[in-house]
């Protein structure tokens, strides 16, 4: 079943299409060692939010649909709370950690109306399995009671993506997100209420949001709010990503686009110019003392 909803995307009203379906599992496997998890599930596919930056088009390529689509053709997964109550059912399964999601944001607008992640909360709860969970919409306030339960039962990390200051900018790259405002008082009521929260303030923009003023400010904001920890980086590209940053480079400052080209060879920003912007970052998360990192992972270390 589709239907179809007009949103704001900053500029313009555009169509989403919703395409309901039936999963037979929600959970996969995140191998890469550096991450606090090592399982995912994602409540939709695709993202309303529609971020400049966004690196996760390219799983759309795994439904037989086109990258371009990602913001505009959301799969809702109806039957998501069955499905991973099933599997966290199972003898097997040692309740290890979950990150929700990994490649879409389960408050986009679209979780106001069908409250797929809601009823994943409650299985969460039901089961006690740790959980983290990421965002950057003030949806998430609408289930505050549940998620202070499951951090007083269990396991919870709230991480909240902001990464900038800069309202004007966060307008031009992530226009249908909610402000800064807005994601500064997510994280103080979710502190307020004993819930472990970091904040990914990804991606900085090279010279353009990551000088060492607006690090600081930045880093000092979330602290002031009431972060745990704050985990910092450069911007990168995967598959289209770097198109879309290009373009949207010639119209914000065509200036910056050589230097661009010069930093990413690869989907990677220079090795010299990052290791300059962590030291940086290093300092300030240490000076507002936002680098409590072993409360991202649960007790169950060894996953």
């Amino acid at each position: 079943m589709n239907h179809l909803i007009s949103v704001g995307n900053g500029l313009e009203l555009t169509e989403v299409v919703y395409e309901h379906t039936q999963v037979k599992k929600m959970l996969h496997y995140v191998n890469v060692w550096f991450l606090p998890f090592r399982w995912g599930a994602n409540t939709y596919r695709g993202c309303e939010h529609d971020c400049v930056y966004c690196n996760a088009r390219y799983t759309h390529e795994y439904l037989g649909l086109s990258t371009g689509d990602f913001a505009h053709k959301i799969i809702v997964k109806d039957n998501a709370a069955e499905a991973l109550d099933k599997e966290f059912s199972r003898e097997k399964w040692k309740k290890l950690t979950v990150n929700l999601a990994t490649v879409t944001d389960p408050y986009q607008p679209g979780e106001k109306e069908f409250k797929i992640t809601r009823e994943v909360l409650k299985v969460f709860l039901k089961h006690h399995n740790p959980l983290i969970l990421t965002t950057k919409s003030n949806l998430i306030l609408r289930d505050l009671e549940i998620l202070t339960e499951i951090a007083g039962t269990g396991f919870l990390n709230v991480n909240i993506t902001l990464p900038t200051l800069n309202e004007d900018f966060r307008k031009k790259v992530e226009a249908n997100v909610p402000t800064v405002e807005d994601r500064l008082k997510i994280i103080k009521i979710l502190h307020e209420a004993g819930i472990i929260v970091g904040v990914t303030a990804i991606p900085l923009f090279p010279y353009i949001s990551d000088n060492e003023n607006d690090v600081e400010k930045l880093i000092k904001a979330v602290a002031d709010a009431g972060a745990d920890y704050v985990i910092v980086d450069v911007l990168n590209f995967r598959g289209e990503a770097r198109d879309r940053v290009m373009k949207f480079l010639e119209d914000y400052n065509s200036n910056l686009t050589p230097k661009y080209e010069k930093l990413y060879k690869t989907r990677y920003c220079d090795k010299n110019y990052v290791k300059a912007i962590r030291k940086i970052v290093n300092k300030y998360v240490k000076k507002y003392k936002v680098d409590d990192y072993n409360k991202m992972y649960s007790h169950r270390k060894k996953q």
